[in-house]
């Protein structure tokens, strides 16, 4: 997510903290592990920052290569569906951890795709519903 929003930077009216700074600052804290205890403004407290991006990837395999390949020729069509994705992606106001922002985007991982073009598609889409866009 990083990455990719990195690489868009100039579209954005917002900067991205480096993943290293983020992740020394949560282990100086002694919090690194403990996140999931953790509310998003005191996070952001401790990272320095105005707001909070998360969210989560989930990838599930409903059917091996082969299978898709012989249901696609069994069955026509171009494209086998071999499993979903689907993404979450929140943003929330470090000073009081409301949130600001959510987009959810499930998508087919098909014979044409591997799960890294799947999550290129998604954050193309959420690159263009980001909210603080020049």
């Amino acid at each position: 997510m990083y990455t990719f929003l990195l690489r868009k930077r100039d579209n954005y009216t917002v900067n991205f903290q480096d993943v290293e700074k983020t992740n020394i600052l949560l282990k100086k804290a002694g919090v690194i592990d403990k996140l999931d205890e953790m509310t998003n403004d005191e996070i952001a407290k401790i990272l320095g920052v105005d707001a909070i991006i998360g969210g989560t990837f989930e990838s599930e395999q409903s059917k091996s290569e082969g299978a898709a390949i012989a249901s696609v020729i069994m069955f026509g069509g171009f494209r086998g569906k071999t499993g979903t994705g689907s993404l979450i992606m929140t943003l929330n106001n470090g000073a009081d951890g409301e949130l600001l922002w959510r987009f959810f985007k499930t998508m087919d991982d098909t014979l044409s795709s591997s799960t890294d073009d799947l999550v290129e598609h998604m954050m193309r889409k959420v690159s263009r519903n980001f909210p603080y866009l020049n």
